[in-house]
């Protein structure tokens, strides 16, 4: 007789795997609000590059968030829990809905000023999608996928961030995150990952924001 036992493979995920992917959400959630205030009010010219910066790099992200999840996400939900396609469906073809006021957000032939209320329309139409994929498709992932399948959806996410732009977005999605969300991901990470982003990345970040934004004094205090 042979007694079956779950591997670190095999095993059912649960609400901490996803810690990452639910930071990404976090950081989501925040930053195209930001950012349609603040391109409202353009200070000079290096304001105005360093905001480009930022959209580009925040848009970027969310691309790249949103193919992973109608490549290697949906999919494997639908097989496993096909009675649920129909939801499915539906977050999918938000995204389609959702890529007009990507391309908008980030048309640099634009001006600024021009594009924030796309920017506003972009904060207001991610945030509802969010909320349906956090309340429909998070159980349905924790119920369905395992931790391997849950690692090769992160290994695909990160693959197209690139080292050097992590420091920036460890110090972006942080300053979204609520505390709880931030501190179990900081505790995931190595060490000397978890000192460099106290000791250099944050304080950098906290910077950039001030720049970008203006008071910084609402970010958590690492």
């Amino acid at each position: 007789m042979t007694i079956e036992t779950d591997t670190p493979a095999t095993r059912p995920l649960t609400g901490e795997d996803l810690t990452n992917f639910l930071m990404a959400h976090a950081g989501m959630r925040a930053e195209f609000g930001r950012l349609a205030e603040a391109c409202r009010s353009v200070r000079d010219q290096a304001h105005a590059d360093l905001l480009e910066s930022q959209i580009a790099l925040v848009l970027h992200v969310l691309h790249h968030h949103h193919t992973v999840e109608d490549e290697l996400v949906w999919p494997a939900l639908v097989a496993r829990a096909p009675e649920q396609a129909h939801l499915l469906q539906d977050l999918e073809d938000q995204h389609a809905q959702i890529d007009p006021l990507i391309q908008a957000a980030g048309d640099v032939r634009v001006p600024l000023a021009g594009r924030a209320d796309a920017l506003r329309a972009l904060h207001v139409a991610l945030n509802d999608h969010l909320d349906q994929e956090e309340r429909d498709a998070v159980p349905l992932i924790i119920a369905h996928l395992t931790r391997s399948e849950w690692e090769r959806v992160e290994e695909r996410a990160g693959a197209n961030i690139g080292r050097r732009r992590l420091p920036l977005i460890y110090g972006w999605l942080a300053s979204a995150a609520p505390d709880d969300l931030r501190l179990r991901a900081t505790a995931a990470v190595p060490l000397p990952v978890q000192w460099l982003f106290r000791l250099f990345w944050w304080p950098s970040y906290r910077r950039r924001y001030e720049h970008l934004y203006g008071d910084a004094s609402a970010l958590p205090s690492l």
